[in-house]
């Protein structure tokens, strides 16, 4: 399809460019570029991580040399001219004969890689637009290493081409100079809710929506048309009000597009009964050691489960991975209601990392930089695995990621200890194998183990009770594998359903 940026037709009427770029046909990665008539925005550009699992060999990371170039062959990346940083282009003729594009800013729906994954591969130039507590979460994210090289430049560029030059450089003067502009900061736009974004080429108002982490959605205003952007919500969760705000708001817009993760899901699971599963399970596993897992930035389920183990005098744990992310919040300014306090609501877990000193020797370069700031500042407030191994049922220890199970070995928990899994299940084949390695894991340490979760995706009534209440003139699904069900589902009289294409620009007639 040819690309329109906004500009007047033969005809009469306006052309309105809308062009997916990942989040089509396929949960995550979402990349929109909307065009009008005074320039364009990309909304997300995300990482979709099942193909980049599809591709990857052995365990290295991808050469920096060519990992844009490959990230482009394999679609991960869309081949675009004008958007991505020159260090890493080459000079390939990769992109000869692509299309170009120019957009003014890159806006970031929420913290999830799937939406903001691989912003380090765009050209400093491009501002990145976010809220506080989305630059937050991914500040966290970096410091504790989910990232590593050009996808960890999402706030930072740093020069590959001028890292290299200056080592080869003899003169010292001119290696300083060079240091110097090895790391830059991008340009960022702070956003915040109800508010229009500034610096755009048209109208953005970005409202929060319920998600499993603070997020966004957008209405945008191009002049001859209105468009709703989603990214990823749910009217289930602590905050649906949020939700049904941001459908109050995009009430009758030209142009929804929506996420449509569970369209084939009708199962409903709200925080309320999570909390609830989670006070029944703990009650009968008085006297015995409990752990959950959560979703790495998933605060509303961490207050739930600090909440819960209060409400049964267990004293919480976190990882130290979660206290940093707190920590990290809070110095973020992002003012999020009542963020929990170590000492106050939780203890920080103690790993073992070191080889001497009982395994707790912080200048060990077995503890990372991050992890000696959580435990010298919070020194009063930390807990060893032997102490919670003596007194077992006093506590509930809260972790996020799988590889975390391990670290129960030490607490060595009696037979017929709770482990919660409290976060979503594998959605797909490489995925189910990661979890079969936990379920070993809790076999071996003869934990029982529930599942108690609560979606941050939408089921398929949810939406489309927010298409019906939002009634768009055209409905766009994306991130979702069945786009299709769409129009099934919302049948005739409704509105139209504007199935999209990967790599294709929709042109919006007005």
């Amino acid at each position: 399809m040819e690309i329109y940026r906004g500009f007047p037709i033969p005809g009469g009427g306006l052309l309105i460019g809308v062009g997916f770029y990942g989040g089509v046909g396929e949960i995550g990665g979402n990349k929109i570029l909307i065009s009008g008539r005074d320039g364009s925005v990309f909304l997300d550009f995300g990482l979709n991580m099942r193909k980049k699992r599809e591709y990857g060999i052995g365990y290295g990371r991808e050469r920096v040399s060519r990992i844009l170039r490959n990230y482009i062959l394999l679609e991960i990346l869309p081949r675009l001219r004008g958007i991505y940083r020159e260090d890493l282009l080459g000079e390939g003729g990769q992109l000869s004969g692509a299309e170009e594009a120019d957009p003014q800013a890159c806006l970031i729906s929420h913290a999830h890689l799937d939406h903001y994954g691989l912003v380090g591969f765009l050209k400093p130039e491009i501002p990145i637009a976010v809220s506080k507590t989305t630059a937050a979460l991914i500040k966290h994210s970096l410091e504790t290493g989910s990232l590593a090289g050009p996808e960890a430049d999402v706030l930072v560029y740093r020069d590959r081409l001028l890292r290299e030059r200056m080592g080869g450089e003899a003169d010292p003067e001119r290696r300083r100079e060079l240091r110097d502009r090895l790391a830059v900061e991008r340009p960022r736009i702070i956003f915040s809710g109800g508010r229009e974004v500034s610096g755009m080429p048209f109208s953005i108002e970005p409202y929060p929506v319920d998600h499993s982490v603070p997020a966004f959605g957008f209405l945008i205003d191009v002049g001859e048309a209105q468009i709703a952007y989603t990214g990823d919500l749910r009217i289930h969760g602590i905050v649906k009000h949020y939700t049904e705000k941001f459908m109050e708001n995009a009430r009758r817009v030209d142009y929804l597009i929506i996420e449509g993760t569970r369209i084939t899901d009708s199962t409903h699971m709200t925080e309320s009964k999570v909390r609830e599963y989670a006070l029944r399970e703990l009650r009968d596993k008085e006297g015995k050691f409990a752990a959950a897992i959560i979703s790495a930035h998933d605060i509303d389920r961490l207050r739930t489960m600090i909440e819960v183990a209060q409400e049964l005098g267990r004293t919480p744990i976190l990882s130290p991975k979660l206290a940093h992310l707190l920590k990290t919040l809070k110095e973020g300014e992002t003012h999020l209601r009542s963020l929990p306090e170590p000492g106050k609501d939780f203890l920080i877990y103690y790993e073992r990392r070191s080889l001497t000193e009982g395994g707790y020797l912080l200048s060990s370069r077995y503890y990372y930089s991050w992890q000696r700031q959580i435990y010298r500042e919070h020194q009063g407030h930390v807990i060893k695995p032997e102490e919670v191994a003596r007194s077992q049922g006093d506590y509930l220890m809260i972790f996020a990621g799988l590889g975390y199970v391990t670290e129960l070995v030490d607490v060595n928990p009696m037979p017929g200890s709770l482990f919660i899994e409290s976060t979503s299940e594998p959605f797909d084949e490489e995925q189910e194998i990661e979890w079969e390695k936990v379920e070993r894991w809790i076999s071996l340490l003869r934990m029982d183990r529930v599942h108690i979760h609560s979606s941050g995706h939408a089921n398929r009534e949810d939406l489309l009770k927010i298409i019906d209440e939002i009634s768009p003139r055209a409905v766009i699904p994306i991130h979702t594998e069945r786009p299709r069900e769409f129009k099934k589902l919302i049948g005739r009289g409704g509105s139209k359903v504007i199935v999209p294409e990967e790599a294709a620009r929709i042109q919006l007639r007005l």
